[in-house]
């Protein structure tokens, strides 16, 4: 029995051991086995997956998920197919067993682009590498002569493979872009599933990817054609170029010119050949936009585009939004290389040289013209676009052709390729911004007022865009120790808004804000004349009609007297004068303003006359009847460092000298008009106020007030009063310091007693309300005009022009002047 349970137990125990040998024989098989993989699944963000699966090479500097798929079936190796980039290309064809022919050339272009990428990173493709060293005994000692020659060969044909890289990597993704319009040459095009001809398709990753790297390379060639000679990053190599003549128009050089030039026949949006480039075996040809007006300011063929900026190498900051049209080709800024700049180390060195300093082409015309200070924009936008010969797939990807199109997307919106219209990208903030950054605005505007000028720094007038014949005019002026930088958020939403965009092209006056109130508005107005004069001499043109006016405090003053057909000479003898000067004295200081001026100069400075272009105005924050925010203790100490130009002082006190000192004259009604400084008669008090306070606006202006009150509590008031044009204020949102309960509590008071933003009042206002209304700086009183078409009261202070309440309600008074 013994025996028995002995042999049952050790046949137990040999199954027991046979069964821990299997196991572990099974685990270390798993072990050994390195073949086997185990997926494992995790969660991960949506932003995540879409990154991962939209990402190529121009958006991640990785290939994408489908060119890397491609490669890895093929059994290739990224970094080895880019280093040995033909036979990788030969070996993928080969791998391609599914052979979708508009698949491939994605995947292709792709690739093209990557090497191209690589090369210019390259040490073979950097110029810059040949620069000789400061010392020859170092390891950067100058190379021999048979070193120096080979490695100039070896950028030689580097520098001849980037450019085939980029050219491939175009033709390969504008083949696939445009397959649908392209006929389909190719072997197997018959059995292709992807040649059916989809009139209507969502478009792909893929097809979203392929469009960026044909922009990408779009951006590299133009880019890289406009580089200056003697940038040592440039990356194309030696270019024979052949400009070609334009009306029969030859410049000293030898060399055609295209600039000042009337266009030819034909439409202004025609593209017309104006060079001829010749890199390795591909010629290129490049067309520009058949207007002289786009290319005005230029001095030689190429000197207009001499500083070419991709908008995919900016980034604008500063302003609320970028407006932008999304299509084809690559938006750049062409920068003239005369155009006018301001900056405040220009205003210092004037007020110590003597003269004013400037960096434009007008340096030696005499400042005192108003011609000579109207500047075009020195920054035009352009939208390139590079289109391979060819009407089928194989002669696209065989093309040795390449156009390269500059457009001008202000009058180009769509262009037809192969028979289909599609719409030009654009990037319509991108010159303004630059023209922002480029010039101090801000600073020189503020030390105009407080630095003292030997001659008067007269006022300027800049157009944002090219002059426009068929678009109305915007005016805008600024405020006291202002400038245009304080139009930014507005002009940037009028970019941003395409009916505004097609149908305005903007003006924006930069004034001194310490000349005479009087004198600015006769140097302005004359300035304003000249640029219609000069841009339509026969005032035929849709720009010579319909004009608006914009404008803020003093700059409201201004245009007001822009507007009216008063004659303040008639006016001269009721101002209040309490200076004990005798009616002859008073005589003559008038006698002596004529001599000053001249007659008709005087006559031309105090009768006024409504600018024939303007029907519209618009003012903010205007100060018509004064305010004694100008003689508070601060102020009045602010306004003993403002200065008048030496020049114009001297002018008007040699003439005087005899009658009165320059104190006497300045405190006298007559002689302040000229000898008190912009800031001074701001003064509800002042001679000036004194004299234009009732001016009449002529009845054909339809003009707004919009008028700021930093009082929430008299807001709510008038909007319970006038709830048809309350706008409830929805700018802010709660902060995150917030509880729930106190933002639960927040917004049953809202419910009950909502803020306001804004009201659109009529003549129905208790005179309680209105009395205590005010900006802080300027009471409703003095700002309110009688007969205006809209009155809108702003919750805020002085500075109503950057508010957005302001700027929506700008733009509804422009959609509402286009529609009328």
């Amino acid at each position: 029995m013994l025996a028995k349970h002995t042999a049952v137990a050790a046949m137990n125990m040999k199954k027991r051991s046979t069964s821990i040998a299997a196991l572990t024989a099974l685990v270390a098989t798993m072990i050994l086995l390195p073949a086997c993989s185990t997926v494992s699944v995790n969660k991960q963000s949506q932003a995540k997956t879409l990154t991962a699966q939209r990402g190529n090479i121009v958006t991640e500097n990785e290939l994408s998920s489908a060119t890397a798929s491609t490669l890895l079936s093929a059994g290739l190796n990224e970094q080895a197919c880019i280093q040995n980039f033909d036979l990788c290309l030969t070996q993928l064809t080969d791998s391609m067993l599914n052979k979708h022919y508009r698949s491939a050339l994605a995947i292709f272009s792709e690739l093209h682009y990557a090497k191209a990428r690589q090369l210019a990173n390259s040490q073979d493709c950097q110029i810059a590498l040949l620069r000789p060293p400061l010392d020859p005994y170092y390891a950067n000692a100058p190379l021999s002569a048979e070193e120096e020659a080979a490695q100039k060969e070896n950028t030689s044909a580097c520098l001849i493979s980037y450019q085939t890289r980029l050219f491939d990597a175009i033709k390969s993704s504008y083949a696939y872009l445009f397959f649908n319009s392209l006929a389909h040459d190719f072997e197997g095009a018959a059995t292709d599933k992807t040649v059916a001809r989809q009139t209507h398709r969502i478009p792909t990753d893929i097809d979203i990817q392929t469009q960026d790297i044909y922009n990408a390379a779009s951006n590299d060639i133009i880019t890289q054609l406009y580089e200056s000679a003697d940038r040592s990053d440039k990356l194309m190599g030696d270019t024979q170029k052949q400009y070609l003549a334009i009306n029969d128009h030859i410049d000293d050089s030898n060399e055609a010119a295209i600039a000042n030039l009337a266009p030819l026949k034909g439409k202004l949006t025609d593209q017309i050949k104006v060079m001829n480039m010749t890199i390795d075996n591909y010629d290129l040809n490049i067309y520009l936009p058949n207007e002289n007006n786009y290319l005005q300011n230029a001095r030689k063929q190429t000197s207009a585009l001499a500083d070419l900026t991709s908008t995919y190498e900016l980034r604008l900051s500063g302003l609320n939004s970028v407006s932008k049209r999304p299509g084809l080709g690559v938006s750049l800024v062409a920068s003239l290389n005369d155009r006018y700049t301001t900056t405040i180390r220009q205003l210092l060195a004037s007020s110590l040289s003597g003269r004013l300093s400037k960096t434009s082409h007008n340096d030696s015309m005499d400042d005192r013209e108003p011609s000579t200070r109207i500047y075009p924009t020195g920054h035009l936008l352009m939208t390139g676009l590079v289109k391979p010969a060819g009407d089928s797939v194989l002669e696209v990807l065989s093309s040795r052709q390449l156009d390269v199109n500059l457009y001008n997307p202000y009058r180009t919106d769509n262009v037809n390729i192969l028979g289909n219209n599609y719409p030009l990208a654009a990037n319509f903030s991108a010159g303004y911004g630059l023209w922002l950054a480029e010039n101090q605005l801000d600073g020189v505007g503020y030390l105009n007022l407080i630095t003292r000028q030997p001659e008067a720094n007269l006022p300027r007038l800049f157009m944002l865009e090219p002059y426009d014949p068929d678009k109305r005019v915007l005016i805008m002026l600024h405020g006291l120790a202002s400038s245009p930088a304080t139009w930014v958020n507005l002009t940037n939403d009028i970019l941003n808004d395409d009916t505004l965009r097609d149908n305005y092209q903007v003006w924006q006056i930069f004034y001194p804000t310490n000349l005479p109130i009087l004198e600015n508005r006769y140097q302005i107005q004359g300035l304003i004349n000249s640029a219609y004069e000069q841009t339509d001499p026969k005032g035929q043109n849709r720009a010579s009609k319909n004009s608006v006016i914009i404008s803020h405090s003093m700059g409201a003053l201004i245009a007001r007297m822009m507007l009216s057909d008063d004659n303040l000479l008639d006016d001269l003898d009721r101002l209040d004068d309490q200076n004990l000067l005798s009616s002859n004295e008073k005589y003559q200081i008038r006698q002596a303003l004529k001599q000053s001026f001249g007659e008709q100069q005087l006559k031309a400075r105090f009768e006024l006359q409504t600018l024939p272009q303007v029907d519209t105005a618009v003012f903010l924050s205007a100060p018509f009847r004064g305010t004694d925010y100008a003689d508070r203790w601060f102020t009045r100490a602010l306004r003993r460092i403002v200065y008048l130009p030496v020049g114009l002082v001297k002018t008007v006190t040699d003439n005087l000298a005899t009658i009165a000192t320059q104190g006497e004259l300045a405190a006298s009604p007559l002689g302040a008009l000229y000898l008190q400084n912009g800031a001074s008669q701001l003064s509800d008090k002042s001679s000036f106020i004194q004299l234009t306070k009732d001016i009449t606006i002529n009845d054909r202006i339809i003009y707004h007030s919009i008028i700021a009150n930093n009082d929430a509590d008299i807001t709510q008031g008038l909007a319970q009063m006038q709830p048809g044009g309350a706008k409830i204020d929805l700018s802010r949102a709660s902060t995150a310091t917030e509880s729930a309960a106190n933002t639960t509590a927040r917004d049953a008071a809202m419910e009950n007693e909502p803020l306001f933003a804004a009201v659109s009042v009529d003549d129905d206002i208790s005179q309680a309300l209105t009395e205590s209304l005010s900006d802080g700086i300027v009471p409703y009183t003095s700002a309110h005009l009688d007969g205006a078409a809209s009155e809108t009261v702003i919750n805020g202070g002085h500075s109503i022009q950057t508010n957005p309440q302001t700027i929506l309600t700008l733009r509804r008074i422009l959609h509402q002047q286009l529609q009328q």
